[in-house]
């Protein structure tokens, strides 16, 4: 037993090239500054963090074949970086340092080196990361700009004489609709449809100017600090579900009309696709979440709540990615080569944006539990903050706070 620690001694090489060690030696513990100070004893040491391993060895090479080993050694020293084993560290990647040989006449068939190896991590090189939000914000833009050329040049080719009025109207009453909850500052401009269908028989191209602008306004918003994840998901569905309601507008008679009231139509479709860009544009790739090593109490979270970062729930960004894909497609269907270009860049933008956005989310799972409880104990007890009661009573609907029912309730993995 009292050789088992030569027995864990490894052969050293560098790169490859075996010799042997007398000594080795590392610096250890912190580096730092002592500073002392007239008329005072105690002086006071500035830490400065670890020492570098530098590893200092007395090494030589012995034998008949002695020259052929340490014309190997020099030309591996040479070579500069490389796989150090060292007899008591074990392998390790490092830079050659100065090092010196040694040869004497009476020392012959021996050579010594002091050699010198400093630790060798590999640079990191940089890596591009993609700005999704921003690529989906340039797509975005690149859609109004389509969206507004072609509604101009779809009521060039109309003749408003042509124009039925009544029928028109007829024809733009959901689109109006629309308007009326997702473009409400328009209002200001057409509080009626009597005025809008005026404006697009007599005034096509206020109109598009109108919704242009309009989307201006919207992209510098800021809304995401004040939703959240949360809000932002919910509002995009709500408009997904508005874009696929004005795909076609009901069938009205007359060529020019109907070109009227298609062109309208896909003038405020492509504004809505344009204003979920804006607002999905909005929501970063989460980062990721540090847990707490401990659980407040309930009455110490009623007085100072549970700060948290915000993470989307990855099941809810999917199902919007899923649901924009499929509107996105129908309005490309109808839309000529170069619209739909525009429309597939768009579609792909969000696609990839809510891809990572979902990536940094959480999933959602399913709990059974044998009895009924109040949200704010399932909330305590799963998430450790039962400030997060109401999204529990959200997502499942709850009837009551104090009354979850006994069946499969969704919440959000932490």
């Amino acid at each position: 037993m009292s050789d088992s620690w030569r027995d864990r001694l490894l052969p050293a090489s560098f790169r490859g090239v075996a010799f042997w060690v007398d000594q080795a030696k590392t610096p250890v513990g912190q580096k730092g500054q002592l500073h002392e100070y007239p008329q005072r004893d105690q002086p006071f040491f500035e830490g400065l963090g670890q020492q570098a391993k530098i590893h200092d060895l007395m090494a030589f090479i012995v034998g008949a074949d002695c020259l052929e080993q340490r014309d190997k050694l020099l030309k591996a020293l040479e070579e500069g970086a490389g796989e150090l084993v060292h007899p008591w560290l074990g392998r390790m990647q490092v830079k050659v340092g100065e090092c010196e040989m040694t040869q004497t006449r009476q020392d012959g068939g021996l050579v010594t080196f002091s050699l010198k190896f400093y630790p060798d991590r590999p640079l990191r090189f940089p890596s591009a990361a993609v700005n999704t939000q921003q690529q989906l914000l340039v797509a975005s833009d690149s859609l109004l700009g389509s969206a507004v050329s072609r509604f101009e040049e779809a009521v060039s080719l109309i003749k408003a004489v042509r124009i039925g009025v009544k029928e028109l109207r007829d024809s733009l009453k959901d689109v109006y609709q629309v308007i009326e909850h997702e473009f409400k500052q328009v209002l200001d401009t057409y509080r009626d449809l009597n005025l809008l269908v005026r404006s697009i028989k007599e005034l096509p191209r206020e109109v598009s100017a109108e919704f242009e602008g309009l989307l201006g306004d919207i992209r510098e918003l800021k809304d995401f600090a004040r939703e959240g994840y949360r809000g932002i998901l919910a509002n995009a569905s709500q408009q997904v579900e508005a874009a696929k309601q004005i795909d076609t507008p009901k069938l009205t008679t007359g060529k020019d009309t109907t070109a009227a009231a298609q062109a309208m139509a896909n003038l405020v479709q492509d504004a809505l696709l344009v204003k979920l860009g804006y607002k999905v544009a909005q929501m970063p790739v989460a980062t990721p979440v540090v847990k707490l090593n401990s659980t407040p109490a309930v009455g110490q979270q009623a007085v100072q709540p549970v700060q948290r970062l915000e993470v989307p729930v990855a099941d809810d960004v999917l199902t919007l990615r899923d649901a924009l894909n499929e509107v996105i497609w129908g309005a490309a269907l109808k839309a000529d080569a170069r619209h739909y270009e525009v429309l597939n860049a768009l579609r792909q933008q969000l696609f990839g944006h809510l891809t990572a956005v979902a990536s940094s989310g959480v999933r959602l799972i399913t709990l059974s539990p044998k009895q009924s409880q109040p949200a704010l104990v399932l909330a305590y007890q799963r998430f450790a903050d039962a400030t997060r009661v109401g999204e529990v009573i959200q997502r499942n609907g709850a009837a009551h706070p104090g009354f979850l029912p006994a069946k499969d309730l969704k919440v959000a993995r932490e």
